[in-house]
């Protein structure tokens, strides 16, 4: 934390092999590269005073001070989990699986999920306000689906979009929320504002993660490049150590 009482911003670039790099505030706290892992790694969340990994058998890894609350590898799952966010004071985390399951561990609360409904594509994304008082998840063709304090906003659905969705962030208030494409381009909704974008982004884009004040966001790329927008600082890249790997996810939250 600051003196002021801000959270330092930082984030983290998750890789498809382990990896974890971390850039501003964020600590390095180790990787899972050396794990013996059963499924591969396939996104992470920031804590305070460290981090989180998930892979795709729903298996949680922790590092730094974060803390684990379980996994979702106690029964087989019917379809992988792809995205995951964790409640700012590290207490709990929720993972979401492809058909829009949503699993919370610790002292987040299941505020419902989407498998319910008929998805014509698989989530691609989970969200959480500070408050984490609920979550939004998002699908591949940006479609939204809100649950507890967020408010659903409009979604990309039933509209042509460039390229597919690749993950979403909330706003402080849970009363909007960006969609991030795959080409870099940022839709934004409710009381989102939108900080701009990189339409046809060299590297395959492949989340998006808001700045601690919800005054700007990151894109990060495939082959490790991380874009700033608003308020929101370059705190570096991945780019010199995307040898044989590649982004698959980006993660922020308070720092050290």
């Amino acid at each position: 934390m600051a003196t002021d009482g801000t959270a330092l911003d930082g984030y983290l670039l998750v890789c498809d092999d382990g990896e974890a790099i971390a850039c501003g505030a964020t600590a390095d706290h180790g990787s899972a590269v050396d794990h013996l892992l059963g499924r591969s790694i396939v996104a992470g969340a920031v804590v305070p005073g460290g981090y989180l990994l998930c892979a795709s058998d729903g298996a949680v890894l922790t590092f730094g001070e974060a803390r684990f609350f379980g996994a979702a590898t106690s029964t087989p799952l019917e379809h992988p989990i792809v995205a995951m966010c964790a409640l700012e004071n590290g207490r709990g985390y929720w993972l979401a699986s492809a058909d829009g399951a949503v699993y919370a561990f610790g002292r987040a609360a299941d505020y419902g999920s989407a498998r319910s409904y008929p998805l014509r594509h698989p989530v691609v994304g989970i969200a959480a306000p500070p408050s984490g008082l609920g979550y939004v998840l998002v699908t591949r063709d940006g479609s939204v689906f809100d649950f507890g304090d967020v408010t659903f906003s409009g979604c990309l659905a039933d509209q042509p979009i460039s390229a597919p969705a690749a993950g979403i962030c909330v706003t402080g208030e849970g009363d909007g929320y960006w969609i991030a494409l795959r080409d870099g381009t940022v839709h934004a909704f409710g009381a989102a504002e939108n900080w701009g974008d990189v339409h046809e982004a060299d590297g395959v884009v492949v989340g998006i993660a808001a700045g601690s004040r919800r005054d700007g966001y990151w894109l990060a790329a495939s082959d490790g490049t991380v874009m700033a927008f608003g308020a929101a600082d370059f705190m570096g890249d991945g780019r010199a150590r995307m040898a044989n790997r590649k982004v698959i996810s980006v993660a922020a939250g308070p720092g050290t």
